[in-house]
């Protein structure tokens, strides 16, 4: 299994040295970013919060799944230890403890690339991402029983009726079956339960996962042109893969299975490299499409 993985990332040449180059970039912009991510991350959960409350949910007290939680898990880990009884799930086998098991079972499960990742990360970010994480929250992080499974969100192993909410933070983008994950959503979550799953919009100027596009405002790219992944797709190397549904048809599918409480925007970028010949090229996507960067989706189970 380990040979397979390494006999795919090295199948062509080219496409090694794509990916050699995709890595470079991805320490560099670690190098200059961890620490912002943190505090990205924390303002994501604090308006979580914030939210709920406003819709009258009380969230301390509710039973909380979080879908693809990632090596950094940070979501779970917040609501952790903030207080949420929380379970977070992810494909990739994800722990705090650095121990060498780790790292094969994400190589059989995985694959080597994504366990060379996952070792950078251990190895050169956790700690600087976390410290700057332990600042901005008002409480302590807690890694003690933090619970972390390693599920499917096709496949999830939990009753009918379990969850009171569904957290995601720019997961479901990845998902290959969201038709299936949102019945599994309406199965799992208790009658009442809500969802608070936050979707970065393919459509949208950094929607591509170019690395290059990750602050397209304060940092645009000089090499991949503008909305690269709807066009020309002369960079398809991203970091990982993405299932390219427009929100349209996000709210074709959840609709259907869950009443929507709440569809919200967030974020705007991109409007000053809009120009009349990119827009013209784009026809097909309208303005909302190609400038919002994501959706938070609101939602509850229909009975």
């Amino acid at each position: 299994m380990i040979l397979k993985s390494i006999s795919n990332m090295l199948h062509t040449p080219v496409r090694f040295i794509k990916r050699i180059r995709l890595f470079v970039s991805m320490i560099r912009y670690g190098n200059e970013h961890n620490r912002d991510f943190a505090i990205e991350h924390y303002v994501f959960f604090c308006n979580l919060k914030n939210k709920l409350r406003e819709l009258d949910v009380q969230i301390d007290s509710l039973r909380t799944l979080e879908i693809g939680c990632g090596k950094a898990y940070w979501l779970t880990l917040l609501a952790h230890s903030s207080g949420m009884n929380v379970t977070g799930i992810d494909t990739e086998f994800v722990s705090s403890k650095n121990q060498l098991s780790k790292y094969f079972s994400i190589i059989r499960d995985n694959g080597i690339e994504r366990m060379l990742r996952t070792l950078v990360w251990d190895k050169c970010y956790a700690k600087p991402y976390y410290d700057q994480l332990a600042m901005q929250a008002p409480f302590s992080l807690n890694f003690k029983d933090v619970d972390i499974r390693r599920m499917s969100s096709t496949n999830v192993d939990f009753p009918d009726n379990t969850f009171d909410l569904v957290i995601s933070h720019e997961v479901f983008e990845h998902i290959d079956d969201i038709d299936r994950t949102v019945l599994t959503l309406k199965r799992i979550l208790k009658p009442g339960g809500i969802t608070y799953i936050y979707v970065h919009n393919f459509t949208s100027l950094s929607g591509g996962h170019h690395i290059a596009w990750k602050y397209p405002d304060t940092e645009p790219s000089d090499t991949v042109p503008p909305w690269d992944h709807l066009r020309e797709k002369s960079f398809p190397d991203i970091p990982s893969w993405l299932n390219e549904l427009r929100e349209s048809e996000y709210k074709k599918i959840f609709e259907e299975h869950m009443d929507i409480i709440e569809w919200l925007p967030v974020g705007k970028e991109g409007e000053k490299l809009l120009t009349p010949d990119v827009r013209a090229e784009l026809s097909d996507y309208d303005e909302h499409e190609l400038l919002t960067k994501g959706f938070i989706i609101i939602a509850t189970p229909k009975t």
